[in-house]
């Protein structure tokens, strides 16, 4: 999965105002901004819209925060973007397509067993380890140009 998604635990709050079904950015309630991820750029996050009476579900990607207002994308993962009022749910919550991103580099043998993680052969967008880890890949690598990856000192990048 790309380091771009970002996550935190239990991140749950309401709409302070409503949007439209164009909106394309959504205020949470006072202080409950910091709960969810600040990305910075090029990393995101997804919530889920909930309407009071669950009938109207979306899936948002937010690109930005600033204290408690995001910057939206509407109707990701094939929801449709919708209007919802003051005190509807706004979640982080795990999605199908995350999920589906997470496993998509799993092959699965005859059965259940997963026996194969692949890797792609080009680095198209910058990384850098995490303080701390180390990272193996399966060569030869290229990286493109403009792309970097930056292994802190005293950590290594591993290509077999």
């Amino acid at each position: 999965m790309s380091s771009s998604y970002l996550f935190t635990n239990n991140a749950a709050t309401t709409l302070a105002s409503g949007i439209s079904s164009s909106a394309t950015s959504l205020t949470v309630l006072s202080a409950t901004g910091g709960l969810f991820p600040n990305p910075s750029a090029g990393q995101f996050f997804f919530c889920t819209l909930q309407n009071t009476a669950g009938t109207v579900v979306e899936i948002v990607k937010v690109t930005a925060r600033s204290t408690d207002t995001f910057t939206i994308v509407r109707g990701q993962e094939g929801t449709t973007p919708a209007a919802f009022i003051t005190g509807d749910k706004v979640e982080l919550r795990l999605t199908a397509g995350e999920l589906t991103q997470l496993f998509s580099g799993v092959a699965q043998g005859g059965g259940t067993d997963q026996v194969l993680i692949e890797n792609a052969t080009t680095v198209t967008t910058s990384y850098t380890l995490t303080t701390g880890r180390n990272a193996m890949s399966v060569g030869p690598m290229t990286i493109s140009g403009g792309a970097s990856v930056t292994v802190p000192s005293g950590q290594r990048w591993l290509i077999l």
